[in-house]
């Protein structure tokens, strides 16, 4: 015990410490306006799409091999004999992240984000789906 608390005094009075530094002056802070362009929202919607689609094939994936793995485990006996529970198992566990998966799918599909930078750029409008979703990391 004796050295165990030996070492970690030891330790911690051999790393250095360094004070905070003092805030620069408020005249040598400058700050450029964020300014978004056209560009940059067809860009953010893409990026806003490409990431909910990815997020709908994981949802997917992951229900249908939690629905598959539980009708298996059924099917090789391990339930003893509780078919209805494991097709209630399977339905709730695999199928609600499936049904989860495919919404996204659905709602943020090629063809719908085609669409939408096509209303973009005819109206410079949004809808009110992706326009809520859009966040400012997108836009880098």
């Amino acid at each position: 015990m004796k050295k165990l608390v030996l070492t970690n005094l030891t330790l911690c009075l051999s790393v250095a410490a360094f004070a905070q530094q003092p805030a620069p002056e408020s005249s040598a802070i400058t700050t450029t306006p964020f300014i978004v362009t056209k560009a940059d929202t067809a860009q953010a919607v893409r990026v806003l799409f490409a990431k909910r689609r990815t997020g709908g094939w994981v949802w997917t994936t992951v229900g249908a091999v939690a629905a598959v793995r539980i009708a298996t485990a059924s099917a090789s006996g391990d339930t003893g004999g509780n078919a209805s529970g494991a097709f209630v198992g399977a339905t709730v566990v695999g199928g609600i992240p499936a049904g989860i998966g495919i919404g996204k799918l659905t709602r943020f599909s090629k063809a719908k984000e085609d669409a939408v930078l096509t209303v973009y750029s005819q109206s410079k409008t949004l809808p009110p789906y992706v326009s809520r979703r859009l966040k400012s990391k997108y836009f880098e």
